[in-house]
């Protein structure tokens, strides 16, 4: 029997057949953290399904139409599904050794079983998006996901990417209303980019879940400070990333709901931080996708 506990990105269909997105690895009794991808219109791209999150970003995030629940251990809203409402659970880690094991592989699997080929490290490894679904279409992106510490740092450490993916340089530019120059600066093919005009992103999950209510958290206002980032391995590169801002007088742990800054917390380095400062636990954190002040993380050197 394949794991019954949810972790961050792993997909889940409603009884409306819905597809929602799981956002953590700590959920609470009755309901996941989770946000709503598609739905079934039957005529969309996917196989009959439309995207109604188009694009990334906390902003965008919180235009979408589905339930949202205040949740008082971190002082914000998240998006919820409850489990008595789901109907079927998909998991990364299971699907790829499917198409793995499958005696007759489509155009777009075979790009994936390639990709893989050239990776060469011995890696815990699942693969999501539409071709977890099924409902991939010729040009869908083919979306790799990593479990597990050792093997996230053995793939970042060894992996240096295809060809660059520039039309998400631009788009994510526009999309975080950020200078493209800064875009360039915290991008890197390691995590995204395309192999024979296929786009490809390798996305990094804690195989462990975490625990519910941790910490908890009272917002004090928005911050904006300038040091030097030491990242935290493995934990800077999974969702939500976290790292060690060292100013000349304060140190603050650094949380990342913002998945495109997750290698300049991962490099490390002199940075600038935009945020909203919460204190958590007696630690000062700034948190980085607050809905209030957004935030951002630039390199200054």
């Amino acid at each position: 029997m394949g794991r019954r506990y949810f972790l961050d990105k792993d997909i889940v269909k409603d009884k409306n057949n819905n597809i929602y997105v799981v956002l953590t690895n700590y959920n609470p009794p009755g309901y996941i953290f989770a946000y709503l991808k598609y739905y079934y219109s039957g005529k969309g791209l996917w196989k009959g399904y439309d995207r109604v999150f188009k694009y990334y970003g906390v902003k965008n995030l919180l235009e979408i139409t589905q339930e949202f629940q205040y949740e008082p251990c971190y002082g914000v809203k998240y998006p919820i599904l409850s489990l008595s409402n789901i109907k079927n659970h998909y998991k990364p880690d299971e699907k790829i050794l499917e198409i793995i094991n499958k005696s007759h592989n489509t155009d777009l699997e075979i790009i994936m079983l390639e990709i893989l080929s050239k990776i060469k490290l011995n890696l815990r490894i699942g693969i999501g998006g539409s071709l977890l679904l099924g409902i991939n279409h010729e040009k869908s992106d083919i979306d790799f996901i990593i479990y597990g510490k050792k093997s996230i740092l053995d793939f970042i450490n060894n992996f240096d990417g295809f060809e660059e993916d520039k039309d998400w340089i631009y788009e994510t530019a526009q999309n975080y209303s950020l200078p493209l120059d800064l875009v360039k600066k915290i991008y890197t093919k390691k995590t995204r980019g395309t192999y024979k005009n296929i786009k490809y992103s390798f996305l990094f999950v804690d195989d462990i879940p975490w625990k519910y209510c941790e910490m908890t958290c009272e917002k004090v206002g928005k911050i904006e400070v300038e040091g030097i980032i030491e990242n935290e391995g493995a934990k800077s590169l999974v969702y939500p990333s976290t790292g060690l801002l060292h100013t000349s007088n304060l140190t603050y742990k650094i949380i990342s709901y913002e998945g495109i800054f997750n290698y300049i917390i991962y490099e490390g380095g002199n940075v600038k931080v935009r945020g909203m400062l919460m204190k958590c636990n007696d630690e000062n954190v700034i948190i980085i996708g607050d809905r209030e002040v957004g935030g951002y993380i630039k390199p200054t050197l």
